[in-house]
């Protein structure tokens, strides 16, 4: 089946890019609301459109469409306008047990609040300024490098820099040559797919050798 997208609505090209671009991780963000007190201070949202674009700087991209208020206008999402405001965020990978909190943090819930006490986790401190979500086995510690606009669209595309990784401890060993090796089935990361689908990590096709835990 061959589909032009020129004469598809925007909701359609959406829906088809999503079921044919999988799995894609998600970034589960963290921003700063700038509010006190700290209850409320942190926002936590997910976003499918996600992924790594260098190492060299390293930094990953994750893309921000507006959402729609109760009377129908369009607005910035609270993410977006966070990190122009206060550029240094996290970005989570969620475990595959954490679908239902995921789903929960994807409100559409006023300015201000924190998702943190809806998805029914807490954020953890760790040696970045801005909090993980606990139970998350890979948080990465950013800066804005750059939002750009894609074709004068709505949708904004945040380029952060990765400062720090943080990885549970469970995933980590080292190889033969002493460098740090992330096995990613114990990462078990939650998966996107299209029409409302979530996926799981399958066993790697070219595995390789085990990791000499420490």
């Amino acid at each position: 089946m061959l589909v032009e997208l020129a004469g598809l609505s925007t909701t359609a090209v959406y829906h088809l890019m999503t079921q044919v671009i999988v799995p894609r991780p998600i970034a589960w963000v963290v921003s700063d609301n700038g509010t006190e007190p700290e209850a409320t201070r942190w926002n936590l949202a997910p976003f499918s459109y996600f992924n790594a674009v260098a190492s060299e700087p390293p930094t990953v991209m994750f893309s921000v469409s507006p959402s729609r208020r109760g009377d129908g206008r369009s607005a910035a999402k609270d993410t977006l306008e966070n990190v122009m405001l206060r550029p240094e965020h996290t970005i989570a990978i969620a475990a595959r047990s954490q679908i239902d909190a995921v789903e929960a943090s994807s409100a559409d819930v006023p300015p201000g609040t924190s998702e943190f006490p809806l998805a029914g986790i807490e954020p953890v401190a760790w040696d970045w300024s801005v909090p993980r979500p606990a139970g998350a086995p890979v948080a990465l510690g950013c800066t804005v490098d750059r939002i750009v606009t894609i074709a004068d669209g709505p949708q904004r595309v945040v380029l952060s820099r990765v400062e720090r990784i943080w990885v549970d401890d469970a995933a980590c060993g080292h190889d033969q040559k002493g460098r740090l090796q992330v096995d990613p089935t114990l990462l078990d990361p939650l998966l996107r797919l299209g029409a409302g689908q979530y996926g799981r990590l399958g066993a790697p096709l070219r595995p390789v050798a085990p990791a000499h835990r420490r």
